[in-house]
C-alpha cells in the first residue's frame, strides 16, 4: 500500500512508522486512522518491534482534525467516528510486538491518546509543553480514549483535572506523572529502538494499562475552576471519566463513544468547533451550557 499520511520503515526487525503531516503538525484525519491500522495490521516480515513518531520537530501529534469533527451533526456520526479511532488505538495496544512512542513534539487531544495506546512513551527533554487534552476548548470531550486510558495511567483525580481544564503537561510534569517513562536529550530514536528491543527481547517487561475497574472510585470529582467551558460538555466529561473507571478498561471505552456521540447534538459543540476554525485555538469560545 502506498501510504499519504504516514513513512513506515524498518532497520534490524525494527518498525518506525512515523505520522508524516508536518503542514498540519501531524493532525489525524480519517485517512491517517486508516493508514496507522492498516501499517499495525500488515507490518513487514521480520519486524518485532515498532516505534511510533511524528515527522518534524514541534508536534507529535497535534491531535484530531478538527475539520473532520466539525462535520459531525449526530449522536451516531460522533459515536462512529470515536469507535473508529478506538479501533485503531486498540490495536496497537494489543500488538504482542512491543510499539513505543517517541514523542518529539507537543501531544495534544488525539495524539496524546495516540501516544497513550503504546505501550511505552518517551519524549524530547526540556518541553514546556508536551501532552494535554484540550478537547472541553472546543466544546467536546476526549474520543479517542482520553476519559480512560489517562485515568488509569496518571490517576483519576489528576487526569480529570487535566481534562476539565485543558491544563498541558511539561515533558518533566509527565515523567513525574508517570505519563512517560523518560526524558530523552537529542534524538528520541536510537533510545526507543534500545527500549523496544530490550521489551522484544524480554530483557524488560512490556508495561501495559491496567484493564480492569479502577476500584474505588468516588461518587464526585473535585470542583475546579472552569472558566469559560462548558458547563454542559464538563457534566458529560465527568459522568464519562467516573463510570468508565468503574468498568473495564474495553466497557469504558464503549462508554466513553456514546458520551462523545451526545457532546455532537449539543449547541456548545457547534460554537467551540465554529470558534476555532473561524477565530483559532487562542480564541475562547462564548458557551451557552446547552
Amino acid at each position: 500500500m502506498q501510504y499519504e499520511n504516514i513513512v513506515v520503515s524498518i532497520e534490524d526487525g525494527v518498525v518506525t512508522v512515523t505520522v508524516n503531516r508536518p503542514d498540519k503538525m501531524n493532525a489525524l484525519n480519517d485517512a491517517t486512522i486508516a493508514e496507522l491500522t492498516h501499517a499495525f495490521t500488515n507490518l513487514p516480515d521480520g519486524a518485532r518491534a515498532a516505534i511510533l513518531t511524528g515527522a518534524g520537530e514541534k508536534a507529535f501529534v497535534a491531535g484530531a482534525d478538527l475539520g473532520m469533527l466539525a462535520k459531525l451533526e449526530t449522536a451516531a456520526e460522533g459515536e462512529a467516528n470515536s469507535r473508529q479511532f478506538h479501533e485503531t488505538l486498540d490495536l496497537i495496544e494489543d500488538m504482542k510486538k512491543p510499539v513505543v512512542c517517541a514523542m518529539n513534539g507537543f501531544a495534544l487531544g488525539g495524539g496524546n491518546e495516540l501516544a497513550m495506546a503504546c505501550h511505552a512513551r518517551i519524549a524530547t527533554k526540556g518541553l514546556r509543553m508536551l501532552a494535554g487534552q484540550p478537547e472541553i476548548n472546543v466544546g467536546i470531550i476526549p474520543g479517542a480514549g482520553g476519559t480512560q486510558r489517562l485515568s488509569r495511567l496518571i490517576g483519576l483525580e489528576g487526569a480529570a483535572r487535566m481534562m476539565r481544564t485543558a491544563a498541558p503537561m511539561s515533558s518533566a510534569d509527565a515523567l513525574a506523572a508517570g505519563l512517560i517513562s523518560e526524558e530523552v536529550d537529542g534524538d528520541l530514536v536510537p533510545r526507543a529502538i534500545e527500549l523496544v528491543n530490550a521489551y522484544a527481547s524480554g530483557a524488560l517487561e512490556i508495561p501495559r494499562i491496567p484493564r480492569d475497574p479502577m476500584g474505588e472510585i468516588p461518587e464526585s470529582l473535585p470542583e475546579v475552576d472552569l472558566g469559560h467551558h462548558s458547563t454542559v460538555i464538563d457534566r458529560i466529561l465527568c459522568s464519562t471519566i467516573l463510570n468508565g473507571a468503574r468498568l473495564s478498561l474495553r466497557e469504558g471505552l464503549a462508554l466513553e463513544s456514546r458520551a462523545f456521540g451526545e457532546c455532537v447534538e449539543t449547541k456548545d459543540m457547534h460554537i467551540g468547533m465554529q470558534n476555532f476554525i473561524e477565530n483559532g485555538p487562542r480564541a475562547k469560545a462564548e458557551f451557552v451550557n446547552e
